[in-house]
């Protein structure tokens, strides 16, 4: 407490002296010395209003059939688990749509700055994402996949959906980036002279060795000093957080945990339980995409690659958009569209 005191006495007064000598050469050279500031106290978490409307009932055992499609002759076949799968997802839907509902109201009473957003980002995203990874996870056990824990699903889970995260990581990233390149500077400041003691006789070296710690002892405090004036200031963090897209973060909420449907029945497929299918775009699939738009494309074969790409990228709005495209008089398409897109 005593030098955070005599630190943000030298600030102030340095500040001062600053400003004047700015006046004097009539150009802004000299910053202000940022002073020492007690740490932030934040609420609890609990302390905040709690969304009034009540989280979805939990979800029954469905059942599912086998279902077949058509187009100009090529069949598109679907177990009876992948029925099962499909007719959960407006579950999921719905249920996302609650839970990131429930996370924008709370952002709105906890979030007002660069730094609440950081501090309660993680209650407020797992107060969402745990139940919907439960839910998901659980859907599990009665297709018979023992295998996978919570933990694990949840570490797939975000493996492949963090969107939400990912803009996290990169708000706090920029305080942690920009503190940690100022600690770096303090600290290259404090280690680049170090003297020693010694060399001056028996009664010299102990005055020698006096004057090294008393010197590198001012070094090392410099050194904190450059560290801490470079340190991400509040203005840099309200420009920060002025620039957060808030509309997208909820967005990227609601897909972080919509998407947990996603990473079920992909488990589900790796598990053998369904067709092997990919929940997720590829190189792959891009290079079958942009072939069957071509013109040069046999005409004679683009039903049947479209099928097969289908089957292989069922929830794909990409190739569900292809077949839409190129079939768009086709009641066999539509029915298609209208099983996949559900």
């Amino acid at each position: 407490m005593d030098f955070k005191n005599a630190f943000n006495s030298f600030a102030k007064t340095g500040t001062t002296l600053n400003r004047n000598v700015n006046k004097i050469i009539g150009k802004d050279v000299f910053k202000d010395i940022k002073e020492i500031e007690p740490p932030r106290e934040y609420a609890p978490y609990e302390n905040f209003p709690k969304y009034p409307n009540p989280e979805p009932a939990q979800w029954n055992v469905l059942t599912g059939e086998d279902k077949c499609f058509s187009l100009q002759g090529n069949t598109l076949a679907f177990s009876k688990n992948f029925d099962i799968c499909v007719k959960y997802r407006k579950l999921f839907r719905d249920t996302a749509e609650y839970y990131a509902t429930r996370f924008k109201f709370n952002y709105l009473n906890c979030v007002q700055d660069f730094d609440t957003l950081v501090h309660y980002f993680s209650d407020m995203y797992l107060e969402g994402l745990t139940p919907m990874i439960q839910r998901a996870y659980s859907l599990l056990l009665p297709f018979g996949v023992f295998t996978v824990n919570m933990d694990s699903f949840l570490k797939s889970h975000t493996n492949r959906y963090r969107r939400a995260i990912h803009s996290y990581e990169i708000m706090s990233g920029v305080e942690k980036a920009k503190n940690q390149q100022a600690e770096q500077a303090g600290n290259q400041l404090g280690n680049a002279i170090h003297m020693q003691g010694g060399g001056f006789g028996m009664k010299g070296a102990v005055k020698g060795i006096a004057k090294a710690e008393a010197f590198n002892a001012g070094l090392g405090m410099l050194g904190k000093f450059v560290a801490h004036q470079n340190q991400m200031s509040q203005e840099e963090k309200a420009k920060a957080y002025a620039a957060f897209k808030q509309d997208v973060f909820f967005s990227e909420i609601f897909s972080d945990y919509y998407y947990t449907y996603f990473t079920l029945v992909q488990t589900l497929s790796d598990n053998g339980v369904i067709e092997p299918i990919k929940t997720a775009s590829s190189q792959e699939f891009e290079t079958m995409l942009t072939n069957l738009k071509n013109p040069m494309f046999p005409q004679d074969r683009l039903a049947e690659s479209v099928i097969r790409m289908i089957k292989i990228y069922p929830f794909s709005r990409d190739a569900l958009s292809l077949l839409k495209e190129k079939y768009a008089q086709s009641e066999e398409a539509a029915q298609i569209i209208n099983y996949l897109a559900s």
